[in-house]
């Protein structure tokens, strides 16, 4: 193996600080065992380097850098001379069949780290006497030899990416590819341009992602439409009420933010309640949205030559439409339940949008989009694939409840920090049982029982009155009581204060009827509720929005 310039400083910092994942593993100083005090021994130490690069060989390639903590910090990489030499060596001399990988020992931030450069093996490479690690997500797992040379063979079979395009080096812009544009030797070691006798091969992978325009030279498809429903369902005909808002034909590099900033005109705002005060709110959380399209545009089958990616915006709805099913062995099973699994269809194309920031580490992205739709009290995304083979991903814009009481919502969120029980109780305001909770929140029985005991313990909610089917968890008396004191001054307090800005307790008294005492003791109460925080002293005493307000 020879040395190669594969960073600078500046560029590794920019791919250590996307994080761990698919395709970066980041290991610092083999000093010590901190488990069992004691200096690590130099064959464990080379036995974990085989690991990582024989798990990253075994999936999409990868690039491991010894000597940067998890957290970013740079430690060094704590070898020199013949033990470097033999560390560098790893690839060639503990696996099998030996890998040949580059490598580069650069300074960063005044410590010596390693990088070694893993490409996608065309075989199962095995680590000497420990089997067929596998890189799936930011974790290695064990695969058998047959199970990644099916995959491997899937790939070879029907992979469009990394396939000749009918293209030069020149056709490719650079400029969309930052670091082709600073290194020579990058496009190479992506797979995007392949040596060949004369002038280098040019992957389809290369074009669909940054070819010079048009981008339909490159795929007749290469295209995100987005359509505009007026209601709920497409109508035909004289009534029909698809409106086509755009036609994005560009390459993927610049297709995916174009899709984002057309879709974030698109996507609706409108007045919801945060805390005590209504703020503009969109109608699907940004995460979600934008990580359908990136999956959309990066995991399709460019094979189709007919389809593009399509997005329909209903009125109570979004879909995404991508040609192709999910590869072996993802599921749609596996993706609802967020089962770490990896295969990726255009793997060359997604490490690449990766590099670029376009898109999140393979198994992170589905699982957060997941999280920030409940996060947002709307129903989980539908996924499916469709009779005409087409992935469909749903987000609904309607919350999992009908209409939830503004003082109530308020009382929720200031009453517990965990999402689970939160959507439970927005939906069932007054008890719910374990079925009810599970079809909330997308939980099994045993883990809705478990959630459901933490809000027992906490005093939420009283243990079911009965045993079995159908059994009911029916609201503390103490928070039934809060929950009508502050229906009652809440929306009072709320309109007083959007027009004035504070209130004081002769205010209160007024707005009331109470005497002095009450109003004392009731305002006491909303600055321990967190709706009211006490400003001044004495005379200039007085009660503006609490933290929790003013921080939304």
């Amino acid at each position: 193996m020879v040395a190669k310039p594969l960073f600078t400083p500046e560029s590794l910092r920019e791919l250590i600080a996307l994080g761990e994942g698919q395709f970066l593993e980041l290991k610092g100083t083999w000093s010590y065992d901190y488990d069992t005090p004691r200096a690590l021994g130099r064959d464990t130490v080379r036995a974990t380097v085989a690991e990582y690069v024989a798990a990253f060989a075994n999936a999409d390639g990868g690039t491991l850098v010894i000597g940067v903590d998890d957290d970013g910090t740079a430690t060094g990489h704590g070898r020199t001379g013949e033990e470097l030499e033999n560390l560098i060596a790893v690839p060639d001399r503990r696996l099998r069949s030996p890998l040949s990988c580059d490598h580069q020992v650069l300074e960063l931030d005044g410590e010596r780290v390693l990088v070694i450069e893993v490409g996608r093996a065309p075989r199962a490479v095995m680590v000497d006497g420990n089997g067929f690690p596998y890189r799936t997500g930011d974790r290695t797992i064990r695969e058998s030899e047959e199970r990644i040379n099916a995959l491997k063979q899937a790939y070879l079979d029907t992979g469009f990416e990394q396939r000749l395009a009918d293209a030069t080096p020149d056709d490719v812009d650079p400029s969309l590819l930052p670091s082709a544009a600073s290194d020579p030797a990058w496009m190479a070691r992506r797979g995007l341009v392949l040596p060949r006798q004369g002038t280098p091969g040019v992957s389809n992978a290369a074009v669909l992602l940054a070819g010079h325009p048009p981008a339909t030279r490159w795929h007749p498809s290469l295209s995100v439409r987005i359509f505009r429903v007026d209601g709920v369902e497409v109508q035909r005909g004289a009534s029909r009420n698809v409106t086509q808002v755009e036609r994005l034909d560009l390459p993927i590099a610049e297709l995916i933010p174009a899709a984002h900033e057309v879709l974030r005109g698109q996507i609706r705002r409108s007045e919801k309640l945060h805390d005590l005060f209504f703020r503009e709110i969109p109608e699907y959380p940004e995460f979600a949205w934008q990580e359908a399209i990136v999956n959309a545009v990066a995991h399709r089958d460019y094979t189709d030559n007919g389809r593009g990616v399509e997005v329909w915006l209903y009125e109570d709805r979004m879909e995404i439409l991508s040609p192709g099913a999910p590869i072996p062995p993802i599921t749609i099973d596996a993706l609802r339940e967020g089962v770490g699994a990896h295969a990726s269809r255009n793997p060359l194309m997604a490490r690449v949008l990766v590099e670029l920031g376009l898109m999140r580490e393979e198994g992170e992205g589905i699982p957060r989009m997941f999280d920030e739709m409940q996060r947002s009290f709307l129903h989980s995304p539908e996924l499916a694939v469709t009779p005409d083979d087409r992935f469909r991903v749903v987000l609904h814009n309607t919350p999992i409840f009908e209409s939830a009481d503004e003082t109530w919502r308020h009382l929720v969120e200031r009453l517990t920090s965990n999402d689970g029980h939160r959507r439970v109780l927005l939906a069932h305001p007054e008890g719910f049982t374990n079925e009810q909770y599970r079809e909330v929140n997308q939980v099994d029985r045993d883990e809705a029982y478990r959630q459901i005991q933490d809000m027992v313990n906490a005093g939420i909610v009283l243990a079911a009155d009965r045993s079995g089917r159908g059994a009911q968890y029916r609201l503390s008396p103490d928070l039934l009581e809060t929950r009508s004191w502050l229906q009652q001054r809440l929306p009072d307090v709320r309109r007083y204060l959007a027009e004035h800005g504070k209130l004081t307790n002769a205010n209160y008294r007024r707005i009331f009827g109470v005497t002095r005492y009450v109003a004392v003791a009731e305002l006491r109460r909303l600055v321990e509720e967190g709706v009211l925080e006490l400003r001044g002293e004495r005379r200039g005493s007085h009660y503006v929005p609490g933290p929790q307000i003013d921080a939304g």
